[in-house]
């Protein structure tokens, strides 16, 4: 650094300091003048705490930024104001100082200039070293701000001399910004308690004597929350010119107060709230007897209700507000028979300074009054009012789930037994009971030693083992007790009745609920199984002879899995119970047929698929084997189209008999609607309408029965020669029914139905019903069909004869329902419900679960018989269940490859009083 940069840094450190403290007083100054106009304008507003704190720190902001910024400004001296302010001293019209900083002696080019320059450094350097220091310091800038200081200090000096009291609360209230210091006023407050205090929830009067100066003003009382800090304005009442009082009511929480006239006030006054022993809360434990097992339990007292098994150990813990020395509870008993409403008083134990504990052994139902007391014997205001109710020991709850509440069974059958025990506190054991009509009851401890509140119990009982016979109803029920040392907990469910059914009527249930298509699904089954293993082997030989192996491997496996799945399947069916007399042929020939296919499966072990002698030999012998029962499959499915033929024929027959009893009914009901007119009463009149549907209805069906009957016997004309006396008798009774036109007396009985005209209806609907009658009076065989006598085929098969005999029962057994409504589809060979005259045709209700031996379901495919290839086809077959228990099932579900069962539930409400007196012994 040359010598010249050196003097010129002197002369800007100077300057510097200068206005620096130029500024500082100027600071002050300012300082001095907002405060003093601060605390005049204190002095005549009286700011409160928070508005002084908040104009406080807003001084505080503003002196300070203004500060900052003058000595920022002031120490900020440039080098060119520096030379300046020293030529200016200098006097000397030259100006070497600004003259030399204006110079580079980087600059110079030449030598000559380079000395030029560095002469004229060393002269500015020489000028500015003589130059004195006072001629640079700003004397008159310090000058003007300490002028300006003094403004401020003589007037507050004059503010102080001339009213010291203000001053002195002012500079206090100014100096203390946060301090509560009521703003300067001449008055003197006085105010009486001078320590104020109130019980909770209670009042204070309060009293402020003013003195020192005149009340120009509105007394007031002001009372500030201590929580929120918000500050309520109530007016004083005035007693005498300096006296005034006010009354606050109901304190319930900390605050201060204070007496205020326009801006002055009393200092504030802070309220002591005493409380009284009140109780705040409260815990409740209770100790069950040991009997139940139940551990102790603790809980808050949250209700005004405790609520304690009988015999239990209560304690009641009362917290209070207040430390506390004594407790009383009062239990007083509820007024029942026998009991008399004694008072007991229990003394209450102090277990903590503020909590009280009340033990007692919960007995009797009744109120309780509880109370605590503090250290200066001070009760509670108001008692702690509960209700004590007593829990009684519950009898357990059983619930018998399986078997439902009736079932039917064939003698064979395994019942699953599922049932459910659950007690209140602790089940001791259960017990499982069974009673046949006529004979003691039978009980079996199932759980002897039982600690838990529920238990599931489960088993399986045989009615084979226990030697039922058809008729005989056995009833089943569970019983459970707990362990209530007075033995009176003891609990059963309900009772479910089996009845036991023979096989017969098991099947004549079966034939009631399969369609003519499922009857004929079975047989197509079987049919099919022995042609895909035909099938397979003849494409096994066609590969050995190509010389394929590899074809000639997938065939063969394709060879076992056909006869596998073709035995598998006819031994199923071999093994399924027979519902149809045809079903008994089907079972002997498809055990046959099954072996073959085993012989073959075994062979087959034997095939190499890569050729060589004898095997085609040995397909030929495979194929030769299944066609060793060829023409008794053939002479069985024969049958079984002739038998499936006459169901679709003697469906209808079923069909009619419905039409025939829907026109029975409703010309009955016509004429007791008449009877009733001719007796005067017209109650039933309005009927009419409804009834009138009603016969339309099954006018309609009349002439859809002759369209369906038309077709199905256009398709078995020329077919079968055995079944042409039946068709012939049915074309027959179709064109009797064509003459003798019941249409029309159906169409005039709804007219006059519908018209109100009773009488015609009724004459009407009768000779309709006449009509229908004298077509069933011939004695043909399908006149003989609709009345439930089987047709007399010329077969030469008795169980052909025998299983038509059966669809005939079968489709009489449709429940014919409304004649609208009530119409099984066509296609159905029963659908299960009551015969012709009401009685259900199997000797069992139709709707309630059933259980027996099981049988596979099949399902023909929906939309046709014949696949695109000409092959029949059927749906597919459920597999049995892989339970050892073959031939039983859940009699609560229904599933495929199984008897159906129903719920209980499924019977309309109408018909469950009938089905349960018809299992009542």
């Amino acid at each position: 650094m040359s010598d010249f940069s050196q003097q010129l840094r002197r002369v800007r450190l100077l300057l510097g300091t200068g206005r620096a403290a130029a500024a500082v007083l100027a600071l002050a100054a300012v300082a001095g003048l907002l405060w003093l106009i601060f605390g005049l304008a204190d002095w005549a507003a009286g700011f409160e705490t928070g508005g002084r704190k908040a104009i406080t720190l807003s001084l505080l902001a503003l002196t300070g930024a203004a500060g900052l910024t003058a000595l920022i400004r002031a120490l900020t001296v440039g080098s060119a104001e520096a030379a300046a302010k020293a030529d200016a001293a200098l006097a000397d019209p030259r100006e070497p100082a600004a003259a030399a900083l204006s110079l580079d002696p980087a600059a110079a080019a030449t030598p000559l200039a380079e000395m030029l320059t560095r002469r004229s450094l060393e002269a500015a350097s020489a000028s500015l070293k003589q130059l004195p220091l006072g001629k640079i310091f700003p004397w008159r800038l310090i000058g003007r701000a300490m002028v300006a200081l003094a403004i401020p200090v003589i007037a507050i000096a004059i503010f102080r001399s001339s009213a010291p009291a203000a001053f002195s609360t002012v500079s206090q209230r100014l100096l203390h910004p946060d301090t509560d210091i009521p703003p300067y006023s001449p008055l003197v407050f006085r105010i009486d308690p001078t320590q104020p205090s109130a019980v909770y929830g209670g009042d204070l009067q309060l009293v402020a004597e003013i003195t020192g100066g005149t009340i120009d003003h509105p007394v007031e009382c002001l009372i500030r929350r201590s929580r929120s800090g918000e500050v309520l304005r109530l007016p004083a009442f005035r007693e005498s010119p300096t006296r005034f009082s006010r009354r606050l009511d109901g304190l319930t929480e900390s605050m201060d107060i204070a007496t205020a006239c326009g801006k002055a006030r009393s200092h504030w006054v802070p309220v002591e709230i005493l409380l009284e022993p009140k109780i705040l809360s409260g815990v409740v434990r209770t100790t069950p007897p040991a009997y139940t097992g139940l551990a102790a339990r603790s809980f808050p007292l949250d209700t005004n209700e405790i609520a304690a098994i009988e015999g239990s150990t209560v304690s009641l813990e009362l917290t209070s507000n207040r430390p506390l020395a004594s407790g009383k509870l009062i239990f007083t008993p509820a007024a029942a028979p026998g009991v008399e409403a004694v008072p007991r008083t229990i003394e209450g134990t102090i277990s903590s300074s503020h909590q009280a504990t009340f033990t007692w052994t919960a007995t009797l139902a009744g109120r309780i009054s509880a109370t605590v007391s503090d250290l200066r014997g001070t009760p509670a205001p108001q008692p702690l009012d509960l209700a004590l109710r007593i829990l009684p020991d519950r009898a357990p709850v059983v619930e018998l789930t399986s078997p439902p509440h009736q079932l039917l069974a064939t003698p064979k059958s395994v019942i699953p037994i599922a049932g459910t025990a659950e007690d209140d506190f602790s089940l001791s054991r259960l017990q499982f009971v069974r009673t046949l009509s006529g004979f003691r009851d039978r009980v079996r401890v199932v759980a002897p030693d039982l600690h838990d509140r529920n238990y599931a119990f489960n088993d399986k009982l045989d009615l084979y083992d226990l030697g039922l016979e058809a008729g005989q109803v056995i009833e089943l029920m569970l019983e459970a007790s707990d362990r209530n040392p007075s033995l009176l907990g003891h609990g059963s469910s309900g009772i479910s009745r089996i009845k036991i059914i023979s096989e017969d009527q098991y099947a004549e249930y079966i034939r009631a609920k399969t369609t003519i298509a499922q009857f004929g699904a079975r047989f197509e089954a079987a049919r099919e199984s022995m042609e895909n293993a035909r099938e397979s082997l003849e494409k096994l030989g066609d590969a050995l002879e190509k010389g394929d192996a590899e074809g000639a491997a997938k065939a063969l496996e394709e060879a076992r899995d056909a006869q596998r799945a073709g035995a598998d399947l006819l031994e199923k069916i071999a093994g399924d119970f027979p519902a149809f007399e045809l079903e008994k042929r089907l079972a002997e020939l498809a055990e046959k047929q099954a072996a073959d296919l085993r012989e073959n499966l075994d062979a087959l072990e034997k095939i190499d698929p890569a050729g060589g002698e004898g095997q085609q030999a040995a397909i030929d012998e495979m194929l030769e084997r299944l066609g060793r029962r060829q023409e008794q499959a053939e002479q069985l499915d024969e049958d079984v189209a002739l038998a499936r033929d006459a169901a679709r024929i003697l469906e209808m027959a079923a069909k009619f008999r419905q039409i025939y009893e829907n026109q029975v009914s409703v010309a009955k009901r016509f004429g007791s609607i008449v009877k009733e007119l001719r007796q005067g009463d017209n109650q039933n009149r309005r009927l009419l309408p409804s009834l009138a549907g009603t016969q339309e209805k099954n006018r309609a069906a009349l002439g859809d029965f002759k369209t369906e009957l038309k077709l199905r016997l256009d398709s078995v004309k020329g077919g079968e020669p055995m079944l042409a006396p039946l068709v012939d008798s049915a074309f027959q009774f179709l064109a009797d029914l064509d003459a003798a036109a019941p249409e029309t007396l159906m169409d005039a009985a709804a007219t006059h139905g519908k018209a109100g005209q009773a009488n015609d209806a009724y004459t009407n609907a009768e000779l309709a019903r006449e009509l229908l009658e004298r077509l069933l009076s011939k004695p043909e065989p399908f006149p003989e069909a609709v009345m439930g006598k089987a047709p007399a085929l010329d077969l030469p098969r008795p169980d052909v004869n025998a299983n038509i005999e059966q669809m005939l029962k079968a489709l009489l057994g449709q429940n014919p329902g409304d004649a609208g409504g009530g119409q099984a589809p066509a296609g159905e060979l029963g659908m299960g419900g009551t015969g012709p005259q009401g009685a259900p045709t199997s000797g069992i209700p139709m709707d309630l679960p059933v259980v027996g031996p099981e049988r596979l379901e099949f399902e023909p495919l929906a939309s046709s018989s014949k696949s695109g290839d000409g092959k029949s086809k059927t749906g597919p077959v459920a597999p049995l269940p892989e339970t050892a228990e073959a031939g039983k099932i859940h009699p609560t579900e229904t599933r495929r490859g199984e008897s159906s069962t129903l719920s209980p539930e499924s019977i309309p409400e109408p018909y469950r009083e009938a089905v349960k007196r018809f299992f009542t012994p």
